[in-house]
């Protein structure tokens, strides 16, 4: 399948459950490379689609943008916060504007992203 940019591939977005289900949308992927190039290191996609069945198995919200493919959960060796705090200083120059909402899960160490639809606050922190 190869790459869909220059860091990530279709198969790193695939559901983890192995039912195949990769239908990714492709602005999320594009900012997640952005968020990458600030990061300069590599992010793991933790999880990016997710069938029905897997988001129930991981205790996903029935309505997660995952089962849409418009959800991903970031990781990289430098810890959730330098994930962040990138997407922060690039939201702070008025790039990643497709981005929707992102998440800190601090004792998760992750960042949850998504295009899918507006929130009241744009960001959260969680323990």
């Amino acid at each position: 399948m190869g790459n869909m940019t220059k860091n990530f591939s279709r198969e790193e977005f695939t559901c983890k459950c192995g039912c195949g289900f990769n239908i990714i949308d492709n602005d999320l992927v594009n900012i997640i490379q952005e968020i990458r190039d600030e990061v300069n290191e590599p992010i793991r996609i933790n999880s990016g689609c997710r069938c029905a069945k897997h988001n129930q198995r991981v205790g996903g919200v029935r309505n997660s943008f995952h089962l849409q493919g418009k959800a991903a959960d970031l990781s990289c060796k430098s810890g959730g916060r330098k994930i962040f705090d990138a997407i922060n200083k690039l939201k702070g120059e008025g790039r990643l504007t497709g981005l929707k909402y992102y998440i800190l899960y601090k004792t998760k160490n992750f960042v949850h992203v998504d295009v899918g639809r507006t929130r009241n606050n744009p960001y959260e922190i969680r323990g």
